[in-house]
């Protein structure tokens, strides 16, 4: 069919520019996994981090009083997370995935943040009290010693 006749001798031959073509998509295959890998691996982080979030919020949704220490760890847990994602260099469809993950880090720490707000107003005594009552200070200046004295 292909016009070789019976009992020809054939000699093949590697074209080596497929070679390079070959290797090239391997590399590219092999960086877009690692990058696929280390999504996954913020991922999962992030679940279990989210499963904190919504635990603070249903605890401060009920009235109860959560620590602000809780909720600042959490936050910088949070964007130790989204330093991670923007360390990964990704291509093709990790791109869209390590987008999500990072809309999905900004979206809970936009919740502790207001959790935080609401938190803080929701303890009586604690934080910045504001008052009306300014301290008074002298307008003159203090009497300076005679070594502070430069002529």
């Amino acid at each position: 069919m292909c016009g070789v006749r019976d009992r020809s001798k054939l000699v093949l031959m590697e074209d080596p520019a497929s070679t390079e073509r070959r290797f090239i998509q391997m590399r590219r295959n092999a960086k877009i996994q690692i990058a696929h890998r280390a999504i996954n691996h913020v991922s999962m982080e992030l679940d279990k981090l989210a499963d904190q979030v919504s635990a603070i919020e249903k605890s401060v949704s009920n009235g109860a009083k959560v620590p602000e220490v809780q909720i600042t760890t959490l936050i910088e847990m949070l964007m130790r997370q989204a330093i991670k994602l923007d360390d990964v260099a990704a291509e093709g469809d990790a791109v869209a995935e390590k987008n999500l993950q990072s809309k999905r880090v900004q979206r809970c720490v936009e919740t502790l943040e207001t959790l935080k707000i609401s938190n803080g107003r929701a303890k009586p005594g604690a934080g910045v009290i504001p008052t009306t009552q300014w301290e008074k200070f002298d307008p003159s200046p203090p009497a300076m010693a005679q070594w502070e004295i430069f002529d």
